[in-house]
């Protein structure tokens, strides 16, 4: 814990330019994907009690408050996946790590036409057109503010060795490696994440998109469920949320895994996250898995 603080407050003085703040919105983007999702699944996993305590669940989320986290909930899968997507590429073709700030701001181009539209129309139905651009230029300006804000303060033009945390234990990963594990587990968890990184652009955004603008999250009720699970196209619905809670969770998971390597060093510590992580991994991921193959709804969809 002490070294994930001395790790923000190194973030704060570090003048790393672009390449550290993409990294640092882009690790906080996928936590909070990740918490997220857990409790995604776990409000998920209620409709198998039935619709009235799941439909008395459903006013969490049409309320303004969760209104207001869908808008950062998308500006994170946004942002996570196009920040990916461009380390993806460096990975696979190295040349084009020459040409990392001008693929980053191709990224924020693509980010921004996407994020806008669907900022405002998420929050137009709530707030207004004008109360969603408002929220939605805030949303943007937040970590312009911090970025901007860290260069002002009073420390921040002092010279700053950035140690104390993952910067040190990354610099000594990507040297001994270059840039990826050679073999064994730490491969196929590091080529696991790429490939499901890109599935997982289509998979959740599709599903963010169905949700959101073709029900709408006032629509969606118990019956929406059993429509999506037991309908004319059962399989593929319950098929593609499989694929979405596996590929998703094991992503998040497998990442939260590499965030508490770089902050807890201590061999019992790690060994202690890891096995915690499995469990927490296990659990829902059985919770997810059961609902999708043993619901039976109690009701029919009217």
């Amino acid at each position: 814990m002490i070294n994930a603080l001395r790790v923000g407050y190194s973030v704060l003085r570090y003048r790393g330019g672009i390449g550290q703040w993409a990294w640092a919105i882009n690790r906080v983007a996928g936590l909070g994907i990740l918490l997220f999702l857990a409790l995604h699944i776990a409000d998920i996993f209620v409709v198998g009690l039935g619709p009235t305590l799941f439909n008395d669940l459903l006013f969490l989320y049409k309320g303004p408050a969760v209104r207001l986290l869908d808008v950062f909930l998308v500006f994170g899968l946004l942002y996570h996946g196009l920040n990916g997507l461009r380390l993806t590429l460096m990975d696979f073709k190295p040349s084009t790590a020459r040409q990392h700030v001008r693929l980053f701001y191709i990224q924020i181009v693509v980010f921004l036409v996407l994020f806008i539209p669907a900022g405002l129309a998420m929050l137009n139905e709530f707030y207004g057109l004008v109360g969603g651009a408002v929220i939605t230029a805030v949303v943007l300006a937040l970590p312009l503010v911090v970025a901007a804000g860290s260069s002002y303060m009073p420390f921040a033009n002092s010279a700053v060795a950035v140690s104390a945390g993952n910067y040190d234990d990354a610099l000594a990963r990507v040297a001994a490696s270059r840039g990826r594990p050679h073999g064994g587990f730490e491969f196929n968890m590091w080529l696991f994440m790429r490939v499901s990184g890109l599935l997982l652009i289509f998979l959740a955004l599709f599903h963010m998109f169905w949700l959101h603008f073709v029900i709408g999250v006032e629509n969606i009720t118990f019956n929406t469920i059993v429509s999506r699970w037991t309908g004319p196209h059962a399989v593929l619905w319950r098929t593609f949320d499989l694929l979405l809670l596996a590929f998703a969770f094991t992503h998040g998971i497998n990442g939260l895994r590499n965030v508490l390597d770089d902050y807890f060093h201590s061999p019992g510590w790690r060994a202690f996250l890891r096995i915690g992580l499995m469990v927490f991994w296990f659990v829902l991921m059985g919770m997810g898995m059961f609902i999708i193959f043993t619901f039976v709804p109690g009701i029919l969809p009217q």
